[in-house]
């Protein structure tokens, strides 16, 4: 009777030549969708600073590139039922969460937003911002531009 090993062995040989080279060749492919309002590039999150801002609609998960294009959505894409948006604030890994539910938006009591009048869609994750305090968001509109606002403000404003 002969033994099967030499050909399982051969054969992991030939998957193993394969796959092996097919793994190396993959590039690392990192995600470069647009942002569904503005259709502008969505800046990644970097090591010190968070810029993606992200809607869950019931199972869709959907990024955007700033707190503004989210907003805006929301109010005619997604005009009727609950949404959650994560929007990326001053703090590395701290994201003011902003809710609708019932048609009633919430966010923390604390948080304040940054936005100017007229938006420009190159640099937009950088004028239409979240902040976890109004002192961190009027100290960010001192320094970069535009209107500290409230959640209402922002919500008013996008529509």
């Amino acid at each position: 009777m002969k033994s099967k090993t030499p050909i399982r062995t051969l054969l992991a040989a030939v998957a193993a030549t394969i796959a092996v080279p097919t793994m190396s060749v993959l590039p690392a492919l990192a995600h470069s969708a647009p942002c569904p309002y503005c259709n502008m590039a969505i800046t990644q999150d970097t090591p010190t600073q968070d810029n993606e801002t992200v809607m869950k609609y019931g199972r869709k998960r959907i990024e955007y590139k700033c707190v503004y294009c989210a907003v805006d959505e929301a109010n005619t894409e997604y005009k009727t039922g609950d949404l959650t948006i994560a929007a990326p604030s001053e703090k590395k890994g701290a994201h003011v969460i902003i809710k609708r539910t019932g048609g009633k938006w919430s966010a923390p009591a604390t948080a304040a937003f940054v936005s100017t009048a007229r938006r420009k869609h190159k640099v937009r994750q950088a004028q239409a911002r979240a902040f976890t305090t109004k002192a961190a968001a009027q100290a960010y509109a001192k320094k970069n531009g535009g209107d500290v606002l409230t959640l209402a403000q922002l919500v008013a404003r996008a529509k």
